[in-house]
């Protein structure tokens, strides 16, 4: 079984999800807060005719590149973290691989394309 979702936007870079406050009390930033609602109105209808799995997971992220310097791992927490927070993965601990990469090949307002499968299905392959 197989989760296909899209992303109209990328969250931002890993380095501005979240912030320290005063007593060590770590929180999300507003521009990632702001990522998670936009993107919960695009995901949850998605979501609504797909699989939500539980246990260990194997995640493709393909991506359009926002600029030319941007890290591609500095994406990949951020959406690991909105999956698990959509339910569309349980937990982001039971990701076992990430294949991630920069694409041009997406459809116009598409920023990401994932793809989720059950780690154990393709372990009994």
């Amino acid at each position: 079984m197989k989760t296909k979702l899209t992303l109209a936007a990328l969250p931002p870079s890993v380095n501005a999800i979240w912030r320290h406050g005063k007593g060590g009390k770590t929180y999300r930033t507003a521009a990632y807060m702001t990522f998670i609602r936009g993107e919960e109105w695009n995901v949850q209808p998605q979501l609504i005719k797909q699989h939500r799995f539980r246990g260990p997971v194997y995640v493709t992220i393909a991506m359009r590149r926002p600029r030319s310097n941007a890290d591609l791992d500095n994406r990949i927490k951020g959406i690991l973290d909105f999956l698990q927070h959509v339910a569309a993965i349980d937990d982001d601990k039971n990701v076992y691989g990430v294949n991630a990469f920069w694409t041009v090949d997406l459809p116009a307002g598409v920023a990401a394309e994932i793809s989720i499968v059950q780690a154990d299905a393709l372990e009994a392959a």
